[in-house]
């Protein structure tokens, strides 16, 4: 009997071994689906991660100063449209270089379209706020993005909302909206347009927040960079239509020109389609910073880490406007920043 019993003993080690090899695959798969490694691609440092997104959000908050600059006297709709058809090819060059795929599988393509509508909408409505508020307001709406990022989140079932990530986003969320309500929202809340700004800076926070969600199963199987200059290919696609229409309707391109000075709305009516020498130099900083870095390193992070992670690091933006604000404010003097807007936070 003893030869038998060893003769057995592979066998029933085998068997449980296979029954085992199932649950042990179904524990890594619920892990990484929670987790940063369910992607399959190497999982670089975690600060480096958390270092790449806040520098991405520095960056974004020193466009929103910077693009106030630009955006005297110019078609904020050419503004972005430029920026866009600028960076999408830009993006395209590179990702087609680093991973030799230039088009994406049809299987994905729907997917991308609403990525890019997103994106679209995000950076449309961002500039068109920007236009008729000030650049600490717009900064500091940010933060509201992963209040939306994780409803998104986890209505599509990528997330499950607990307590910790709900009091963080609250926490974060309730720096911005002090922000607004007691500083910046207050310099503006006597102007005609303050509503519309604050409307337009809304549909903007939703349109991000939606990228970074619609983007999360594509990073796990393409190059982040492939994604990002896809999204931005769409984009760019519609920001073209939409660029012909307020173009050609004069009540639509006066919205987008409004300006309490008058040469620099005429300037704006009047050369609709050009771009004058002084919004040259933000405009470079927001298609190299703000487009091909900030969004690539973002949709990059977003490979690595929860999608409302994504957004949390969002509450950077206020500060870096703020604080940019006050020093050009300190140097330059009032006077100078009431032409562009800018007010002490």
């Amino acid at each position: 009997l003893k030869p038998v019993a060893q003769a057995r003993a592979p066998a029933a080690a085998k068997l449980r071994g296979d029954a085992v090899a199932p649950a042990v695959q179904v524990i890594v798969l619920v892990g990484r689906r929670g987790g940063h490694r369910g992607t399959g691609a190497a999982m670089p440092p975690l600060c480096l991660v958390h270092f790449v997104l806040a520098g991405a959000q520095i960056g974004f908050g020193g466009g929103a100063i910077l693009g106030k600059f630009g955006l005297r006297g110019t078609n904020p709709v050419l503004f972005a449209l430029l920026r866009e058809g600028v960076a999408g090819p830009v993006l395209w060059a590179a990702a087609g270089w680093r991973t030799r795929v230039a088009l994406p599988p049809a299987a994905d393509v729907p997917r991308l379209l609403a990525a890019g509508t997103a994106l679209f909408v995000n950076q449309l409505f961002f500039i068109l706020g920007l236009k008729v508020s000030d650049p600490v307001s717009g900064s500091a709406w940010q933060p509201t993005q992963p209040i939306f990022t994780m409803a998104i989140a986890v209505c599509c079932g990528y997330e499950r909302a607990t307590w910790r990530r709900t009091f963080g986003t609250v926490l974060a969320v309730s720096g911005a909206v002090f922000m607004v309500v007691c500083g910046a929202g207050g310099i503006a809340a006597d102007k005609a347009t303050a509503w519309a700004g604050q409307l337009l800076f809304f549909f903007n926070c939703m349109g991000t927040s939606s990228y970074v969600v619609l983007t999360k199963d594509l990073v796990a199987r393409h190059s982040p960079l492939s994604v990002t200059a896809w999204s931005y290919m769409v984009g760019s696609s519609m920001l073209l239509v939409v660029a012909c229409c307020f173009n050609s309707v004069p009540a639509l391109l006066g919205f987008v020109c409004d300006d309490p000075d008058r040469e620099a709305r005429d300037a704006c009516v009047d050369n609709a389609w050009r771009i004058p020498i002084t919004a040259v130099g933000p405009l470079c900083y927001w298609i190299a910073v703000s487009s091909v870095f900030a969004y690539a390193a973002m949709t990059w992070a977003n490979r690595y880490v929860r999608s409302s992670v994504v957004s949390v690091y969002t509450v950077l933006q206020p500060a870096t406007s703020a604080l940019v604000s006050y020093a050009l404010l300190v140097v330059r003097g009032p006077a100078w920043g009431a032409k562009y807007d800018l007010h002490k936070p």
